[in-house]
């Protein structure tokens, strides 16, 4: 199992789990309709995230899990299960839709994440995507409360996320473009 953690800052109620475009691969077409209700819009490299809560920060941990995922907790609710396929090099990052890049989760786990944001899957998988929640059923109240009573610092801990990716099958290896 690898877990990769970082805070990302939500804007606009929503946040990225994307793939980074390597070198020599044409950029997918990956705008979310925002005109969906679903917490979770998938779209070729990225899942858009969509918070409950216009602008906060939130702690977001990337697992990469040979097996499905154990029953969770009450506290935690499963937004959804999508496949996902690798369009570039299978490099997974968390950002901002203003801010960019998560920052790093200091302190929380130890080993071998060593500051490194991405996961990096093997670009000849499918995945089954999971993507777990905490505190989002209440976020939104809260948030509020924390705003009428001008506590301003108050900017985080309002929602947290978990995006599990098992493997599911297999696809031809994407290929960067040829120049013709």
């Amino acid at each position: 199992m690898t877990i990769v953690s970082g805070v990302v800052s939500i804007a606009y109620s929503h946040f990225y789990v994307s793939e980074h475009a390597e070198p020599g691969f044409e950029q997918a077409a990956n705008e979310p309709d925002f005109w969906t209700d679903e917490p979770v819009i998938l779209t070729p490299g990225q899942l858009t995230i969509v918070s409950n809560v216009q602008s906060h920060d939130a702690w977001v941990t990337l697992i990469l899990s040979d097996e499905e995922p154990a029953q969770q907790s009450e506290e935690w609710q499963l937004l959804g299960s999508w496949a996902y396929a690798p369009v570039y090099g299978g490099r997974m990052g968390l950002s901002g839709p203003t801010t960019g890049p998560a920052r790093p989760a200091m302190d929380w786990l130890s080993g071998e994440q060593g500051g490194r944001l991405s996961l990096l899957l093997d670009p000849s998988t499918v995945y089954t995507v999971r993507v777990y929640a905490r505190g989002r059923q209440d976020s939104r109240a809260r948030h509020q409360k924390a705003m009428d009573r001008e506590q301003w610092g108050a900017h985080e801990g309002f929602e947290d996320y978990v995006v599990v990716f098992t493997p599911a099958g297999r696809q031809a290896k994407p290929q960067p473009c040829t120049a013709g």
